[in-house]
């Protein structure tokens, strides 16, 4: 038996090579069971039954086809977290960071990609809890900044950019919301 175990359909199970089901209440191995309707000589595995409390839990499937899911769910789950290098496409994620702001109302991403033009920096910046933000491209190789035009303006977000260059000299404009019209 693993050291964990996980609730997936109302019922414990083990993270072994064939998971095997336990009572949420007895922590009780469980087993499966039914009688088909009609044939009485014939069974399907969607019951478990705990002998401790003999309560019965239906499963969606049958244990076969439950087990499966529960080994699928549980892979999904350790590759959730794994980064994906995207190898048919041109753009590779190389190094990625985030920040909010001491309020947690900001946020910024930034993603450092490489691909067949050289690296490309994106910064993604907005209101947390807002589906509006800015994107700001830079691509050092082709000498290009930009930012999407269909998200809102840079300066609706950034009020002061700071820049380490190279050799460590440090640099910041301040001042970037734009003047109001009357």
């Amino acid at each position: 038996m693993s050291s964990e175990l996980y609730r997936i359909d109302g019922v414990l199970w083990d993270g072994g090579f064939t998971p095997k089901p336990y009572c949420p209440k007895h922590r009780l191995e469980m087993d499966a069971y039914s009688l088909a309707e009609g044939d009485p000589t014939e069974y399907e595995y969607d019951h478990l039954r705990c002998e401790e409390c003999s309560e019965d839990y239906i499963i969606p499937r049958d244990i076969h086809e439950e087990q499966k899911y529960i080994n699928r769910k549980l892979k999904s789950r350790e590759l959730k977290d794994i980064k994906i290098l995207n190898l048919d496409d041109e753009a590779i994620p190389i190094a990625e960071d985030k920040a909010t702001s001491k309020n947690k109302k900001y946020f910024v991403k930034a993603i450092l990609t490489e691909s067949k033009i050289g690296q490309r920096l994106v910064v993604y910046a907005g209101e947390r809890g807002k589906k509006e933000k800015t994107q700001i491209f830079i691509e050092p190789a082709i000498k290009r900044l930009a930012f999407d035009q269909k998200d809102i303006h840079p300066s609706d977000v950034f009020v002061k950019l700071e820049a380490t260059f190279e050799d460590g000299t440090l640099n910041s404009i301040e001042g970037l919301k734009p003047n109001k019209k009357s």
